[in-house]
């Protein structure tokens, strides 16, 4: 029940650009993370310049994460704020490769089950909700035809 209107195009891009959001997230997180640790102070200019890119992506991410909300169904909505609480958890500055690792894992199933979630969602089979939505919309077509 993407919706109101039943078009699921709707659902599948809120679905697509969080999953493309949480995925540029973790990558920047990936790569300050590892400049972090390889290079040191060294790297602490180039982190520097970057912060607007993170901030933008972060945003990014935010603004997703409102539009499954907006056209999602409750299991979605709940894989996609575990999602967000996953992909937030990344430290940017990770000196510790390890925690770094086990995060980026909890990264990877949150983006399995959002995505497990979603697959579910838009499946084509045909659901109870659809046969109550084409009901009552056959009911609608008819008053305004009597009109």
């Amino acid at each position: 029940m993407l919706d109101p209107a039943g078009d699921d195009d709707a659902g599948q891009a809120a679905y697509r650009r969080l999953l493309d959001a949480s995925t540029r997230v973790f990558n920047y997180a990936f790569q300050f993370s590892h400049l972090q640790r390889e290079a040191g102070r060294a790297a602490n200019k180039l982190l520097l310049g970057q912060i607007p890119q993170a901030w933008e992506v972060s945003d990014e991410l935010i603004g997703a994460l409102h539009g499954v909300r907006l056209c999602g169904t409750v299991p979605v909505i709940a894989a996609a704020e575990n999602l967000v609480t996953a992909v937030s958890d990344l430290e940017l500055v990770e000196k510790d490769s390890a925690r770094f690792q086990q995060r980026a894992d909890a990264v990877v199933a949150a983006q399995a089950v959002f995505l497990d979630a979603c697959r579910e969602d838009l499946s084509y089979a045909t659901k109870r909700w659809q046969l109550v939505r084409r009901y009552k919309e056959r009911h609608f077509l008819r008053e305004q035809a009597s009109r």
